[in-house]
C-alpha cells in the first residue's frame, strides 16, 4: 500500500464528457496495477474507494515516481508519495516497486 495521487488525464468512448478530465483522486493505492483487473485506491479514512474498469495497460518504470495507467475507460497518471507502507511488487515482473 502506497500513498497516491491519480489524475485522470483520458477518457475513452463515444459518450466522453470533460467534466471528468483532470479530476484528482487522492488516496492508498492497494496493489500495483495489474492487466485485466479494476485499480483501487482508497480515497479517505471512511473508506471510500475509487475502482476503475479493468487495466489494459501500465506504462512507466518499476520504482519510478510516477507511471500512466491506461484502463477500458481513461488514462491516469499516479504519482508516488514516499515509500510504499506495505512492499508491493510489479506482477509483470516481479520486481519490488519504491
Amino acid at each position: 500500500m502506497v500513498s497516491v495521487t491519480a489524475r485522470k488525464i483520458r477518457e475513452h468512448g463515444a459518450d466522453r464528457s470533460p467534466a471528468g478530465m483532470g479530476r484528482v483522486y487522492s488516496g492508498f493505492l492497494i496493489s500495483y496495477p495489474v492487466v485485466g483487473r479494476g485499480m483501487v485506491i482508497f480515497r479517505d479514512p471512511h473508506g471510500h474507494r475509487m475502482i476503475t474498469t479493468p487495466v489494459k495497460r501500465v506504462l512507466g518504470e518499476s520504482g519510478s515516481e510516477m507511471i500512466y495507467v491506461e484502463t477500458e475507460n481513461s488514462v491516469y497518471r499516479l504519482t508516488f508519495h514516499g515509500a510504499p507502507l506495505v512492499p508491493m511488487t510489479n506482477p509483470a515482473t516481479g520486481e519490488a516497486v519504491s
